[in-house]
């Protein structure tokens, strides 16, 4: 049986990361820059999640997977920047969507490097997810172009963290390793900021969209989804997050008068159910979702 407590926190978490967008749009309109958003966003949100790792005596990881974790923070980075540099360019419901193909990349690239050998029905899923890729490009590329390429670079470069999270991640207590990631994410992104110069939020409501991304959207979210991974497990912990460009969509049609076509109707819709399908199938071989989420 299901528990009830942990279904809510991985609810919990993939509304709070899923309403991102909507925040980061808003300090957008306020005059904050994308390097300075993600410096923000990170280093506001690491000494809270090092305080909850330290209460709750999660352990670091050390050696080999210390420097692993922290490599993986640079991807960590260098997926929110695509993520967030997207949003200038195309619908938050279309890069949402365009992210969760990942699957099928992950799917792909574990074939390729014989990480994976996939069976008939892991290929139906990657025909289907590839068919609803193509239903959102038909419909993005009426768009921005620029767009529709960061956020599938987005997701490919979350392919291949979640590799590295499954090479390195057995063994190491998933919150510690998160907060590793996030400091060397926390590096990257105030390097970047300061060689742009940061343009810092000028009003409150432009601080207040800049902490509700860092405070909802990363610590709470990746909180959140820990505390429920622990109760669920990883393969219904992933299919629950699926909810997460839902609630994108969602808030970016309330919210940014943002509308959906047919196309990412019924191709979100072929990407979501093949990435649940791959999900339940991966399960069985010991590919996981890696030790933090996406954007």
């Amino acid at each position: 049986m299901m528990s009830l407590s942990g279904i809510a926190l991985i609810l919990l978490s993939a509304c709070s990361f899923g309403s991102m967008a909507l925040f980061a749009r808003t300090a957008y309109a306020a005059g904050v820059d994308t390097a300075t958003l993600l410096a923000l966003r990170f280093a506001l949100s690491l000494p809270l999640l090092a305080l909850i790792a330290r209460l709750g005596r999660h352990r670091i990881p050390r050696g080999t997977a210390l420097l692993a974790y922290a490599g993986m923070g640079v991807l960590f980075a260098a997926m929110a920047w695509c993520y967030f540099s997207a949003l200038h360019f195309a619908s938050s419901g279309l890069v949402a969507l365009l992210l969760y193909t990942y699957p099928l990349l992950v799917g792909v690239l574990a074939a390729l490097l014989r990480i994976e050998r996939l069976e008939r029905a892991q290929w139906t899923a990657l025909g289907l997810s590839s068919l609803g890729l193509v239903l959102l490009l038909a419909n993005g590329l009426e768009g921005s172009l620029p767009g529709v390429g960061l956020a599938l670079l987005d997701a490919l470069i979350y392919s291949i963290y979640i590799l590295l999270g499954n090479r390195f991640g057995r063994g190491s207590d998933p919150l510690g390793a998160a907060l590793v990631v996030v400091a060397g994410g926390t590096l990257v992104t105030v390097a970047l900021a300061l060689w742009q110069h940061p343009h810092f939020p000028a009003t409150l409501q432009a601080w207040g969209a800049v902490g509700a991304v860092s405070l909802l959207g990363t610590s709470i979210a990746m909180t959140t989804f820990f505390a429920g991974l622990a109760r669920l497990g990883p393969t219904r912990s992933a299919m629950l997050s699926t909810v997460e460009p839902l609630v994108t969509v969602t808030l970016g049609i309330r919210f940014l008068g943002e509308s959906l076509s047919w196309q990412i109707v019924v191709g979100g819709a072929l990407v979501l159910g093949a990435a649940a399908g791959l999900t339940l199938r991966r399960a069985g071989h010991g590919l996981r979702r890696s030790n933090a989420q996406p954007g």
